[in-house]
């Protein structure tokens, strides 16, 4: 059997991604504690980069259609994370890390006007 070698692509964090991951870092580091904003934020960035080889699992934005985004939450129901991105032949690039319960549509639509 032939297995279908998928190519990596290089994810690129857009500076307002790497922003708003500092912001959640720094939430996480008042509301609990340094070590776990640490591994958050590398839980969530495992995901991300994972997107190097499975960026076709994403769900298109339906404001957006130039746009995909992943939902990464720890367990299987509540709040989690989602990542904003286009994905061209060479690269990922993932333009914002939201809280789910943020109104994430409506800024992407502020965004495009």
């Amino acid at each position: 059997m032939d297995t279908v070698k998928r190519p990596t692509l290089t994810v690129v964090y857009a500076a307002k991604a790497l922003k708003e991951l500092d912001e959640i870092w720094d939430w996480n580091r008042r509301h609990y504690s340094s070590d776990h904003a640490d591994q958050y934020i590398e839980f969530l960035q495992r995901h991300i980069d994972a997107l190097c080889t499975d960026h076709r699992h994403g769900k298109q934005v339906g404001s957006r259609p130039d746009l995909s985004y992943i939902l990464i939450r720890r367990k299987s129901k509540g709040h989690g994370h989602l990542a904003v991105y286009s994905a061209d032949e060479t690269q990922v690039n993932v333009l914002h890390v939201f809280h789910s319960a943020q109104d994430w549509q409506n800024k992407l639509l502020d965004e495009q006007s």
